[in-house]
């Protein structure tokens, strides 16, 4: 009785250990179906007009060519969409290069939200021309892939999450450095 039951814990344990956890999900916008990561950011300090300007220059950064940043103002709130892109570490030599992505920042005094959507990743096929999956295409309809382990999948989602994250980091950093030298009356131009 003693060997059986010996065997059931180290059975059960055996499983659940080998058991791997999962990724996250990906956040989902339900009304659109779309991946999408947004959020409110405090910017203690930082004036509107300075939180703009900033948020200009860093569009012009990862902003993609021919696409212009959209400003506008609407209920004293700055709002600026952006179609930018960051570059993604490749996990072989046909996995995507970079992330494209349309970000909307909201600006107001002493914070900032952000809405990172249309997710496309770019990949080279072997003619040397440009291909783009959204990254619902590739992550949504399959389940999430292993949280460790060396798989296509695992390593593909966790370039995709790095990637999403330095964009996002990227925006911040930008947001919350000044320009110049602020003006006597807090203005940094």
């Amino acid at each position: 009785m003693k060997i059986v039951l010996s065997l059931l814990l180290v059975l059960i344990f055996w499983q659940g250990s080998a058991a791997q956890q999962l990724l996250a999900p990906l956040p989902v916008n339900t009304a659109t179906g779309l991946i999408t990561y947004a959020g409110v950011v405090p910017t203690p300090g930082v004036i509107q007009t300075s939180l703009l300007a900033r948020a200009k220059v860093w569009a012009n950064r990862v902003g993609v060519v021919n696409k212009p940043p959209l400003a506008v103002t609407e209920l004293g709130t700055d709002i600026l969409v952006v179609a930018g892109t960051q570059p993604m570490e490749q996990v072989n030599g046909s996995s995507p290069s970079a992330l494209y992505f349309l970000v909307q920042v909201s600006l107001r005094e002493g914070r900032y939200q952000y809405k990172f959507e249309e997710l496309t990743l770019e990949t080279y096929n072997t003619t040397g021309y440009p291909s783009y999956q959204t990254a619902e295409s590739l992550f949504i309809q399959n389940p999430p892939p292993k949280a460790t382990g060396n798989s296509y999948a695992t390593r593909l989602r966790k370039a995709f999450d790095e990637a999403v994250a330095q964009a996002a980091t990227k925006l911040h950093s930008a947001l919350v450095t000044p320009l110049t030298i602020p003006n006597s009356n807090g203005t940094e131009w």
